[in-house]
């Protein structure tokens, strides 16, 4: 994977926003089992793999619950 330069944000992947900087407000913890665990990090490892571009766990959350909160109550970002 590209390494960046110190202090470089990358770019967003496509289909999962929320990556960019931002200042947050709250924190919020997540239990997850062995195995939704794995699923994650297979989850990341194959997107990275297969964009060439470096994606947090906390990206893929963000992204999960807007896409969630949008298909349940109707409101947008």
């Amino acid at each position: 994977m590209p390494k960046l330069a110190a202090g470089t944000a990358p770019a967003a992947p496509q289909g999962l926003a929320g990556t960019e900087k931002r200042a947050y407000a709250h924190t919020l913890s997540l239990r997850l089992t062995s195995e939704q665990y794995r699923r994650l990090r297979r989850f990341v490892t194959t997107h990275e793999e297969r964009t060439d571009l470096r994606i947090s766990h906390q990206a893929v959350l963000e992204a999960a619950l807007a896409e969630y909160l949008e298909r349940n109550s109707g409101v947008t970002r």
